[in-house]
């Protein structure tokens, strides 16, 4: 490839045209990177460039040569389009023009998404950058809080004129010294909605609505306590809060969850989620219904059907879904008995009578509801609650809390004496993490 308008930008005679091109594309991943909890969850992404600065006359006339890239790929491709519009997926892509040059980030998504929003706020500071210091001196990662809540916060206030930094005032404001755990409809702009149906939908309907908005804070950090998994808050198209639903209230909208302090969750657009938490953003990938615990259970009993490994993840994702975070510690039923015994007998544990998680759903909320973890064998029956994981504090993450630094250092300890287990730990922001040996695997829950 000759030299061009990409490498007179990228400042450096010695560089390559495939240079240049992978290096944005190692900057994108590394931002998305920080953006999905599981590496395997980034979209396999394709980037085209532009090769010729030529005019849209010019390039209706003879064709524009563009080189792609993918995700996975490092061989660039080169081929000719009379439109852009006629590259794959171009309607759901992110398009950039300058001086007569375009790029165009495909993500291999469908319909309009947080990350075209994201993807700007990236350009737009990496050509920046590219254009002052050259292609060997971008640096973004100092930048990728700034750019993702960039993007993001201009995707749902153009969408569901959702002011994102409300949203985070209102995680961070107390009740009578309480976080909120509520919920709230939002309606898509443009989606004319028939009002008289909302109304009729409401289960309480305001007399006077209240306007969503910082002004009216006070006001409805007080309303966020009459909401719950059960009844959410529904804002209307113009932006006032009517009442309450139990039930969806437009055809089209998004719902916010908040989760205690600067902790929430958005699902929007058929069930797609955003969420943020430990002071970062995160996209929420599903690939399944259905929790995939196969693999990771038979790492601790081979000889597990795939009827008692779904038991077993069908307990894992009741107690996810709890109010209070917690630890369910699984492993082969003598090793777990002899561990029960272990930690009772040093009074940091309280053993209990056998008893089904799979078969008694009822019994675990008040398990999960104390400090310790739940010992529960491959067969879900639970011999012990409350239980203080010991272990050698030999290696942690500071950036994690207390449950899964121990719960770490545990399963490494107990592995080391003979005794295989998993640990399910399970965050109150959200994040449910199984850590089994050296391995820790984020589950999407």
């Amino acid at each position: 490839m000759e030299n061009n308008y990409w490498i007179s930008l990228a400042q450096d005679e010695s560089a390559e045209l495939e240079d240049v091109f992978l290096r944005i594309r190692e900057l994108y991943t590394s931002l998305l990177k920080h953006l999905y909890d599981n590496p395997r969850d980034i979209p396999d992404f394709r980037i085209h460039f532009s090769l010729e600065q030529k005019s849209e006359e010019e390039g209706l006339e003879s064709g524009y040569r563009i080189a792609t890239i993918t995700r996975k790929n490092r061989d660039i491709t080169e081929h000719i389009v009379h439109d852009v519009t006629e590259i794959e997926n171009f309607e759901n892509s992110y398009t950039w023009y300058q001086d007569n040059i375009f790029v165009i980030f495909d993500y291999c998504g469908g319909g309009i998404s947080p990350l075209q929003f994201v993807t700007r706020s990236f350009f737009e500071e990496v050509y920046k950058q590219i254009y002052f210091y050259g292609i060997r001196r971008v640096s973004i990662s100092h930048m990728y809080d700034l750019i993702i809540s960039g993007g993001i916060l201009e995707f749902f206030y153009g969408l569901y004129r959702l002011d994102i930094n409300f949203l985070q005032n209102l995680s961070a404001e107390t009740y009578e010294r309480k976080y909120a755990d509520s919920r709230i409809i939002i309606p898509r702009i443009g989606s004319r909605t028939n009002r008289r149906t909302l109304k009729q939908g409401l289960k309480v309907a305001f007399s006077e609505p209240i306007a969503f908005a910082p002004e009216s804070h006070r006001q409805i950090r007080k309303l966020l306590e009459l909401s719950n998994d059960a009844l959410a808050l529904v804002v209307d198209e113009t932006g006032k809060i009517r009442g309450l639903s139990d039930k969806h209230a437009f055809p089209n909208e998004c719902e916010v969850k908040i989760k205690g302090h600067l902790s929430w969750r958005i699902a929007y657009d058929a069930g797609q989620k955003i969420s943020y938490h430990n002071a970062r953003y995160h996209i929420n990938v599903s690939r399944k219904a259905d929790l995939d615990v196969s693999d990771l259970m038979k790492s601790v009993d081979p000889t597990l059907s795939p009827v008692e490994v779904s038991r077993i993840a069908n307990v894992i994702m009741d107690a996810a879904s709890q109010k209070y975070g917690t630890i369910l510690i699984i492993g082969k039923t003598d090793d777990i008995q002899s561990e029960c015994e272990r930690l009772t007998q040093a009074k940091v544990g309280i053993g209990i009578s056998p008893i089904s998680l799979d078969h008694h759903k009822d019994m675990l909320p008040s398990f999960v509801s104390i400090d310790g973890a739940v010992l529960m064998d491959t067969r879900c029956s639970c011999v012990c609650i409350g239980a203080i994981l010991d272990g050698d504090a030999a290696k942690g993450t500071i950036a994690r809390g207390a449950r899964f630094n121990s719960s770490l250092n545990y399963i490494r300890r107990r592995k080391e004496l003979g005794q295989n287990f998993v640990a399910i730990v399970i965050s109150e922001d959200g994040t449910t993490d199984a850590v089994a040996g050296e391995k820790v695997t984020r589950l999407n829950i």
